[in-house]
């Protein structure tokens, strides 16, 4: 439905058929719920969690997938960015906008538990880990939306989120365009999933109050980028 949307109006003149696949990849998070959750549970506000968020839930292995499949040369794979991110990156400004609103109608303790174990499920089904179907992430933060929900307290408008959305999608953008330059080289991909997966069990436990460095998480996916090269 969210494709078919994404494929009329004004994006069927912008985009073509690949570049609307890459659009729906990277915009999932936003339409699902997920990246509103985390932007008002306090999970994207250091550098390290913008980072983390911005090579898994955006720019991860299925966004890498989407891009070099769909594309011959890395010519074509930067137009197809070039193309896709203004979509994503307005898309990343409406959410945004739309937080605070999100914020003052739940209680935000509560659902970060909720946007911990959606972004838990969104690693265990990267990993291909059957459990995972039972528990699907937009499942996880209604049901965590209608838990935590406290009614209308009063709707403070505020641009505090902009800062974050617009980096995190920024980061994911660089890790896209940096990506291209592994075009020419034959990567295995099941291993940037499994360190994708790994990244976001990492950020769901931190959602949660263990404590992991910061630096561990860029430096895993890092790892797995470079592992999925052939030689």
């Amino acid at each position: 439905m969210v494709l078919e949307q994404l494929s009329s109006g004004a994006s069927r003149q912008l985009l073509d058929d690949s570049s609307r696949k890459l659009a729906f990849m990277l915009c999932l998070p936003l339409i699902d719920g997920v990246f509103a959750t985390l932007l008002v549970t306090g999970a994207i506000n250091t550098f390290s969690q913008m980072i983390n968020v911005a090579v898994t839930v955006f720019a991860g292995a299925g966004a890498l997938a989407v891009l070099y499949s769909e594309t011959e040369t890395r010519k074509e794979a930067l137009e197809m960015i070039n193309s896709v991110m203004p979509v994503v990156l307005g898309g990343a400004l409406v959410v945004a906008l739309v937080a605070p609103v999100f914020e003052s109608m739940f209680q935000t303790a509560l659902l970060k538990y909720a946007a911990a174990l959606a972004v838990a499920s969104i690693g265990l089904q990267l990993a291909d880990i059957e459990i995972a179907e039972r528990v699907p992430p937009t499942a996880v933060i209604l049901t965590g939306l209608v838990l935590s929900y406290q009614g209308v307290t009063g709707l403070n408008f505020t641009l505090i989120y902009i800062g974050p959305a617009v980096l995190t999608v920024s980061f994911a953008a660089i890790g896209l365009y940096l990506s291209t330059y592994l075009k020419k080289y034959s990567m295995n991909l099941d291993y940037v999933r499994y360190g994708g997966s790994l990244v976001l069990m990492i950020i769901s436990l931190s959602m949660i109050g263990i404590q992991i460095p910061s630096s561990l998480g860029p430096l895993v996916f890092g790892t797995s980028i470079a592992v999925s090269i052939k030689a």
